[in-house]
């Protein structure tokens, strides 16, 4: 895929990522229901089921026994855009194409995981886990007059994780894992404003892509036992890099003499490096505190830069192998969660948790394509233990975000809009302790 999905499909997208992905830019946090409820504070530290393996491999030599858990999340966005002007700046004075609002941009999604942990000895245990950590979705009509920026896109990414820990001594555990990460891609684009100047209908397609390809990476982690009360867990995830395969075809090749025409192309994906530092405490006999600050490394998304052959597409006339270019300029990006757990009794076991999630992108480079914004996260979840060897879990997540605006400028069009939005998550998930 030519890496103009990179900047066709990510940054467009990203719009609704912000809101439906839940976490800053277009990542996913839903490893687990028990997590969800307590807004993944404490993820690195607390390995109340065998979903930790995704966060902190380290944490995996808690356990005595084999367990499987896995599960389900629904996400509910509520994502509204709103074009308030766009004009065609060839003209002179430029030509106002009117306004538009937009409705539920952001389409449904079901995000599934599982895990599993198995205890080699009193010291050392191994795990797999299968769970997205990125992912998006948005769907503009196809007559939009945003059209050259909006469109219909979709990202998802798998990560296949296997793992290691040892137990160093009763105090400290370190654990180490292997990756690797399968994306799937797709985008189209449609005319919309720009119908005058092509002389074609608002739902021609300008861009059509799709395109799949393989990433590695590692995850190293660490976990304090400070006292049986109070435990401390550090955890890293690398950088992946991905490489899409697939075909594009659009205005671009026209420049080619290949106007419409299908052409090979490829995409380097490069997916963030994530830091999580948690925190554990037990305060009470009943009563738990827990905490996360997380920093995701989106600093590495600078550009957004689409390539083909050099006689198959040419951005603009006079780059030969460039389909498109985009500077993006995205910061790093911190999120601080904190939590609280009541062990209720034998069969309940309540949480509840809240969540800042810092937007990387910065003011000056808020497009319509990606206008996020920092948001708040309130969560409340359960667990019940159905059997000895099976506990249900139940997590519920409202998503704050706030409204963006600003101008951006696609071809030779510019649009000044607004856009933000709420997300609902539910996720269930069941554990299975052999």
């Amino acid at each position: 895929m030519n890496r103009l999905t990179k900047r066709t499909l990510l940054s467009t997208a990203i719009a609704v990522a912000t809101f439906q992905a839940h976490g800053a830019g277009f990542q996913i946090s839903e490893h687990s229901a028990s997590g969800l409820g307590r807004a993944f504070a404490g993820e690195a530290a607390i390995a109340d089921n065998a979903a930790v393996a995704a966060r902190n491999p380290a944490a995996m030599t808690m356990f005595d026994s084999a367990q499987v858990s896995g599960g389900i999340s629904f996400i509910q966005p509520d994502v509204d855009a709103k074009v308030t002007s766009s004009e065609l700046a060839i003209s002179n004075p430029p030509t106002q194409t009117g306004s538009e609002n937009y409705s539920d941009v952001a389409p449904d999604a079901f995000v599934p995981n599982i895990h599993y942990i198995h205890p080699l000895n009193d010291k050392m245990a191994v795990g797999f886990s299968a769970f997205s950590n990125f992912g998006l979705a948005t769907e503009y009509p196809t007559d939009a007059i945003a059209g050259p920026g909006a469109g219909k896109s979709e990202l998802a990414t798998v990560d296949f994780n296997a793992n290691f820990a040892y137990e160093i001594n009763e105090q400290l555990s370190l654990g180490l894992g292997l990756n690797a990460v399968y994306a799937d891609a797709s985008l189209t684009r449609n005319t919309g404003s720009l119908a005058p100047i092509l002389s074609s209908p608002a739902t021609d397609e300008t861009a059509n892509l799709s395109g799949d390809g393989w990433g590695f990476g590692w995850n190293i982690g660490a976990l304090w036992h400070i006292n049986e009360k109070n435990r401390l867990g550090f955890a890293y995830r690398s950088e992946v890099d991905i490489t899409l395969d697939g075909e594009y075809r659009g205005t671009s090749t026209a420049f080619a003499g290949k106007p419409g025409q299908t052409v090979p192309g490829e995409l380097e994906l490069n997916l963030p490096d994530i830091f999580e530092f948690s925190g554990y405490h037990e305060l009470a006999p009943k009563w738990a505190m827990h905490y996360s600050v997380m920093r995701v490394g989106w600093s590495s998304f600078q550009e957004l830069r689409a390539t083909g052959a050099s006689s198959d597409c040419i951005n603009g006339g006079s780059e030969p192998g460039v389909c498109l270019q985009k500077d993006e300029k995205w910061d790093d990006s911190w999120r601080y969660a904190i939590g609280a757990t009541h062990y209720l009794n034998n069969k309940w076991t309540l949480r509840a948790g809240f969540a800042r999630d810092e937007s990387p992108v910065p003011d000056e480079h808020r497009t319509l394509s990606i206008p996020d914004t920092d948001r708040n996260w309130y969560t409340i979840g359960a667990t019940y233990q159905a059997t000895k060897a099976l506990t249900i879990d139940g997590g519920f997540a409202y998503l704050n975000g706030d409204t963006a605006s600003g101008t951006e400028t696609e071809s030779v069009a510019t649009y000044n809009f607004e856009a933000g939005g709420d997300a609902y998550i539910y996720s269930v998930s069941a554990n299975y302790t052999f």
